[in-house]
């Protein structure tokens, strides 16, 4: 393999929803890592505490070293046990340290199918990219995070190399032919599916934590669309809370016995929403004993063998329980399914397009493909044709694996504006340059300008920092704050902080100075133990297409 294509290939780090947990401290196996189509393994047996679909908890807050040294935000892991965001954090480290791990120095080792060991090992100490998914519409405190993770890894050096990828965007990416690469560096596996997206096509992928929505109209060469035509959704629904709502909607009424879970005293979350609050305790509490850990196993199951067959039944601590199809389907799944019909149409609606309209869905994950779902889709848009991929493979490579590797064709889907002018970034300089007195808004982005920002693209998240909206995450909101320690939620980091910036008049702004100081040393402290430094904007390396 010749030097300059071994240094144009990027990692492909695909953050799956669904396998299995493992222990903090040594691996994290909530996160599944795949190269291309090459796929990590890790050790099922570790002392610790068990981590289990943490990925949301990378939105939560920032890592850091307070003066008091101890690291903050401090999570409530169980009712006994505490962890640190910054070890969780950890677990996702050590993962994709596998990449670069040899197997004599490491139980957890990488490896790329189709290559030998020592190309492999080149490619992989030459990278000059990592493409890594998220979810829709997450925060600047995610994204921080997750390129922490990547770095402190040693997978690349600088924060510009990392590129993140909606999860829908990717699945759609992994149905396109790959066009243009007799030109391109760039060696992406074709589509073998023998799909053909074109039209309007939504694309709906749910595992474990978060359900994504995609609708898009393709044009027929599939290469003239771009991330304006892109209409994205979210919400925080999935597997893990349907098991949830299994256990409060169906097995809890009937239970008894389970006075040692100690539910009575929590408010249940409502079937089918997000209610992330409630659903937080919940499961701080479900897996705060080894019956707790059973039953969410045991409903995973459960839920599974309801797929496929009328009723099943499972035994725990002495208690059989028999449960129909019916019973999940009418307690438990018709609520998610009229959630996700409020978000369907809500995404209609922003793209001006009528259900008739919609000529092909695609289904990613493994709660996206319920058979519940695809008749509800069938019912609700009659002129599309269903597709489906359950998920990962240890033998197969993940559909969203696959669209990241695809995205140096299709580049220009990323989201350039944010990779280059994060919410941390603009604050910084916010607080930088602004004087004391009251500026207008011309001014202000005048001012911006002259440290050669291109104020016309990221104008709306001035706008929204200037009118008292600090990045979602700088310190962790209300929700979140509750699950933290006692201790933490005391630190007085936390304590009183607050937007520095007021409006004065029609587009006029005020820095506090008081604020502002206090700010400024907040995140000093957090950017003294990060490998990002937020002195200039992100450069963007892949060649960009504009629409």
């Amino acid at each position: 393999m010749g030097q300059a294509t071994v240094q144009r290939l990027a990692a492909i780090v695909y953050l799956a929803s669904e396998p299995a947990a493992t222990s903090l401290g040594d691996t994290a196996q909530d996160l599944l890592t795949t190269m291309a189509q090459g796929a990590l393994s890790t050790p099922t047996e570790t002392p610790g505490i068990l981590l289990h679909h943490f990925k949301p908890y990378l939105g939560m807050g920032l890592p850091y070293l307070s003066a008091q040294q101890t690291w903050q935000p401090e999570l409530q892991w169980t009712d006994t046990q505490a962890a640190s965001l910054k070890s969780i954090r950890q677990g996702l480290t050590v993962l994709l340290q596998a990449f670069l791990a040899s197997p004599a120095s490491s139980d957890l080792t990488c490896t790329v199918e189709g290559l030998d060991r020592s190309t492999s090992e080149a490619i992989l100490h030459q990278l000059t990219g990592v493409i890594v998914n998220c979810p829709a519409g997450c925060s600047d405190t995610y994204r921080f995070n997750l390129r922490e993770a990547v770095l402190e890894a040693g997978l690349v050096h600088h924060p510009e190399q990392i590129y993140l990828l909606e999860d829908t965007i990717a699945a759609l990416l992994a149905e396109l032919p790959a066009l243009g690469q007799e030109n391109s560096t760039y060696a992406i596996a074709p589509n073998t599916r023998g799909q053909s997206l074109t039209g309007n096509t939504l694309i709906m992928s749910a595992g474990a934590t978060t359900t994504e929505l995609l609708l898009v109209n393709l044009p027929p060469n599939n290469q003239s669309f771009f991330r304006q035509d892109l209409y994205l959704r979210s919400f925080a629904y999935a597997g893990d809370a349907i098991n949830q709502d299994l256990i409060c909607q169906v097995l809890l009424p009937s239970a008894w016995g389970w006075e040692e879970l100690n539910l009575q005293n929590l408010d249940l979350p409502l079937p089918g929403e997000p209610d992330s609050l409630a659903r937080y305790r919940l499961q701080q509490r479900l897996r705060s004993s080894a019956f707790g850990l059973s039953l969410l196993a045991a409903v995973n199951q459960l839920k599974l063998a309801l797929h496929q067959q009328p009723s099943a039944s499972f035994e725990l601590q002495a208690q059989q329980w028999n449960v129909t199809q019916q019973e999940l389907h009418s307690r438990v799944i018709l609520p998610y399914i009229q959630r996700l019909n409020r978000e369907v149409n809500t995404l209609l609606t922003q793209a001006g397009t009528a259900m008739e309209g919609v000529r092909s869905v695609l289904c990613v994950g493994g709660t996206a493909t319920m058979p519940a779902i695809s008749y509800w889709l069938k019912q609700k848009l009659p002129n599309a044709t269903i597709l489906s991929h359950a998920g990962t493979s240890p033998l197969t490579c993940s559909p969203i694996a696959l669209g990241l590797a695809t995205l140096p064709l299709y580049a220009q889907v990323i989201d350039t504006i944010q990779h280059q002018y994060s919410d941390y970034f603009l604050l910084r300089e916010l607080l930088r340059i602004l004087p004391a007195e009251p500026l207008p808004l011309g001014r202000i982005l005048q001012l911006l300008e002259n440290q050669g920002i291109n104020t016309h693209t990221c104008q709306r998240t001035i706008l929204h920092l200037l009118e008292g909206h600090l990045p979602a995450g700088l310190v962790p909101d209300k929700v979140d704050m509750a699950l933290l320690t006692a201790a933490s939620r005391q630190n007085p980091d936390y304590q009183g902080m607050a937007t520095p910036f007021s409006r004065q008049g029609n587009q006029v702004y005020e820095v506090k100075p008081e604020m502002r100081d206090r700010l400024q040393e907040y995140l000093s402290r957090v950017l003294a133990s990060s490998y990002q430094g937020l002195e200039d904007p992100l450069t963007m390396n892949l060649p960009i297409r504009m629409g």
